[in-house]
């Protein structure tokens, strides 16, 4: 049983340096995980429902997901083929549209549950009203600027 367990927890370690890796190393990532940020923030200031904050989690996950996936086609791809290759190419770019159609059924999941005409108009208005959520707003976006472009090392290629 002990064994068992041991190995389970390796297994989620494993798990957990994928993620790591993809948070240090790929860009896109980042930039997903700082629109997810903001996407759960709007969905908790319009009081969205739980099973909306389910669909948008699902719809997040998904894109997370497809990033990491195309993360490791490429990595597979490079192994194989560390020369240019047409089938090497066709490999990268069918992955990498896996991520942008899950992306743009992301964005239609977004609208779905977050389009609320009165609330985003009483979030405007809250915007232009008061001095601190335009603060708050600034330094979202400079850290979500710096969690995408700068933070990170480079994108690692084969040896």
């Amino acid at each position: 049983m002990k064994s068992k367990l041991a190995a389970l927890a390796r297994s989620f370690r494993w798990a957990g340096c994928g993620v790591r890796h993809c948070v240090l190393h790929e860009r896109n990532f980042r930039i997903h995980l700082a629109a997810a940020l903001f996407v759960f923030w709007l969905a908790g200031a319009l009081r969205v429902e739980t099973a909306g904050f389910g669909l948008l989690s699902l719809a997040v996950g998904g894109v997370l997901a497809a990033e990491m996936l195309n993360t490791a086609v490429e990595a597979a791809v490079d192994l194989a083929s560390p020369g240019r290759h047409p089938l090497a190419k066709l490999a990268k770019d069918v992955s990498a549209g896996a991520v942008l159609v899950m992306a743009l059924a992301s964005v239609g999941v977004g609208f779905a549950v977050l389009w609320r005409p009165e609330g985003l108009l009483a979030l405007w208005r809250a915007l232009l009203a008061h001095w601190q959520p335009k603060v708050l707003l600034v330094i979202y976006l400079a850290l979500a600027a710096w969690f995408v472009f700068g933070f990170g090392g480079e994108k690692q290629t084969p040896a």
